[in-house]
């Protein structure tokens, strides 16, 4: 596996110290930002494989660069938390917010750097391509960007995260398991987390025109290239 570059946001320099020097043995490229602001700033201007992302950052706090690296610079970089914080009620925050994986201190490094080896995996595992089109669904992967019949349509991350791993497989049934690993890979939320985002996802495209989100009971779900829309009972 190609080394990634990362961006570690987190103001305790001690660990950032470490952090750095544990992964940049493993060929790992390390930018560091002690506050939220500065987070934000690099992942602005320049590009990055993973971001590590600590929540009791100074200014910006992480759930705050976390919302903003989502929503308005719509990048869709895996993100690994990494806090003291270990309340359910956090973990639902981040993932919901568009987190990829959580870990809470304090971690072996070890530990650390095969969760990154594992997010940048799966992250180069995805179609690489910068746009992938589907009937009237077209999504821009670079600016994180979905229009549908040519008009923008706004989704939250969660939701844009579910229709990309479904784009990836388009006409084809993809599991419940496989949504749920590719949308948590902490573990669930909830039992009703998925189909939750799938309400959500469904009734967006069915207002903006597109109906080819179907339902195989039983199994999953599966796009179509645009008609067919299926109940919203699920597997």
């Amino acid at each position: 596996m190609p080394p990634c570059r990362v961006l570690l946001a987190e103001d305790q320099a001690d660990l950032a110290a470490n952090v750095i020097d544990y992964l940049s043995a493993r060929g790992h490229a390390v930018d560091w930002a002690p506050q939220g602001g500065q987070a934000l700033q690099l992942l602005e201007q320049q590009a990055f494989d993973l971001l590590l992302l600590d929540l009791g950052l100074p200014g910006l706090d992480g759930l705050g660069v976390l919302q903003a690296l989502r929503h308005r610079l719509r990048l869709g970089l895996p993100v690994l938390v990494l806090t003291a914080r270990d309340q359910l009620a956090s973990k639902q925050a981040c993932f919901e917010a568009g987190a990829d994986d959580y870990l809470v201190k304090p971690f072996a490094l070890s530990e650390l750097a095969w969760r990154v080896q594992a997010l940048h995996r799966r992250a180069r595992g995805r179609v690489v391509a910068a746009e992938v089109r589907l009937g009237p669904l077209a999504l821009d992967r670079q600016r994180w960007q979905l229009q549908v019949h040519g008009q923008p349509l706004h989704l939250p991350p969660r939701a844009m995260q579910l229709l990309e791993r479904l784009l990836q497989d388009a006409g084809q049934v993809v599991t419940r398991a496989d949504l749920e690993a590719a949308l948590w890979p902490g573990g669930t939320p909830d039992g009703d987390a998925l189909r939750s985002q799938v309400h959500l996802l469904r009734r967006a495209l069915g207002q903006a025109g597109y109906d080819g989100l179907q339902t195989v009971h039983g199994v999953g779900w599966r796009l179509a290239p645009g008609a067919g829309g299926d109940t919203e009972a699920g597997p």
